[in-house]
């Protein structure tokens, strides 16, 4: 009698790849001269608007509490990468924006990020895949972004129910 064997999900393959990933753009990060930035700040430097981004939008897109993101965002204040600023749009509000710093960060991030998921891509290739992921990845979570959206919209239903 063989020994039950444990169940791969597409899900684990998903994560491990991705977390094999986000280990190799981590130090080529530090090659790069970036030794403060572990992965847990990442989410800022891939959601952060070039015009500067609200915590509330922030922590939003980073499926992150808004004090989580805070608390990163006043870390990254600290080294320098990110400096809050008048929203000009609303007086009252602050947006996180990118410094100097920051801008290098993305920069760098963004090359090197490049070619890991071109080494990625001929890996997938080299095993079998056809075409790309990018644009059915992308296409499938516009798909639930817009599924998202029309959930959280009330029905006539349930807004006379408000009333």
């Amino acid at each position: 009698m063989t020994p039950p064997q444990r169940i791969v999900t597409l899900i684990s393959l998903l994560r491990r790849t991705s977390q094999l990933m986000v280990d190799e753009i981590t130090e080529r990060l530090e090659a790069a001269g970036f030794t403060d930035l572990p992965p847990a700040y990442h989410p800022i430097f891939e959601n952060i608007d070039p015009q500067g981004t609200r915590l509330t939008v922030l922590a939003a897109r980073a499926r992150l509490t808004h004090q989580s993101m805070g608390e990163i965002v006043a870390e990254l204040q600290r080294r320098g990468y990110v400096e809050r600023v008048a929203d000009p749009t609303d007086g009252r509000a602050r947006l996180v924006r990118l410094t100097a710093a920051g801008r290098d960060v993305v920069r760098t991030a963004i090359r090197e990020i490049a070619a890991i998921e071109a080494k990625w891509q001929q890996r997938w290739r080299r095993a079998g895949l056809k075409g790309e992921l990018r644009g059915p990845f992308e296409a499938a979570l516009r798909q639930e972004d817009v599924g998202a959206s029309a959930a959280a919209q009330p029905t006539p239903a349930t807004a006379r129910a408000k009333r």
